[in-house]
């Protein structure tokens, strides 16, 4: 009996174990947005002791506090000072006071009035602050003081315009008094407030 042998070409066995190569796709895309809230820190001294010495004519002392401010708001911040009290501005000792300056940050007094207390801020306003501290002198005749504004009516002292770490801001105080201010610890509080723009 004759035996017969084939040849299979291996091309067409590759053509029944090689898979398709055709797939379907599809892609989608999400876009994430974040939003980063601004925030603002300040800080001042907390308390400022100043003391005073009376003469016939007054006497004057003068003193600063510092506030510092931080924020991350691109737009910057607005810092701004006024009295604690919607009702007054004297320094209060039991009966006795020491009124605010008659002055505004745009036309402070100067000489400051004896009996009186102000504020006062480097390049703002019509001020002319001093640059050191000093008890019991002469009143300036060159030194600018204003009142504080009542809680309701705040004055603005610096506008910024981009994000700050540890800004600070020197303001001034002086205090006067003639002998016929009683002695006594007047006191009154001022509120610093730091808004992000």
């Amino acid at each position: 009996m004759k035996k017969h042998f084939f040849i299979i070409p291996t091309f067409f066995l590759l053509l029944f174990v090689l898979p398709s190569t055709i797939v379907s796709a599809a892609t989608s895309t999400t876009t994430i947005n974040v939003a980063v809230a601004s925030v603002i820190t300040i800080s001042s001294g907390g308390t400022l002791n100043l003391s005073v010495t009376p003469s016939g004519p007054g006497a004057q002392t003068v003193g600063s506090d510092t506030v510092t401010i931080s924020t991350n708001d691109t737009a910057g911040y607005t810092l701004k000072i006024s009295n604690s009290s919607a009702s007054t501005a004297n320094l209060i000792s039991g009966s006795n006071t020491i009124s605010p300056s008659a002055g505004t940050q745009a036309s402070p007094t100067v000489p400051q009035l004896a009996n009186s207390w102000g504020y006062c801020v480097t390049g703002v306003g019509g001020f002319v602050c001093p640059s050191v501290a000093s008890a019991s002198q002469a009143i300036s005749n060159t030194y600018s003081f204003a009142g504080t504004p009542l809680s309701a009516s705040p004055n603005t002292l610096k506008a910024t315009a981009t994000t700050a770490t540890n800004d600070t801001t020197v303001v001034w105080y002086g205090v006067s008094a003639d002998t016929t201010k009683p002695s006594g610890t007047y006191t009154s509080t001022v509120t610093y407030t730091g808004i992000a723009n």
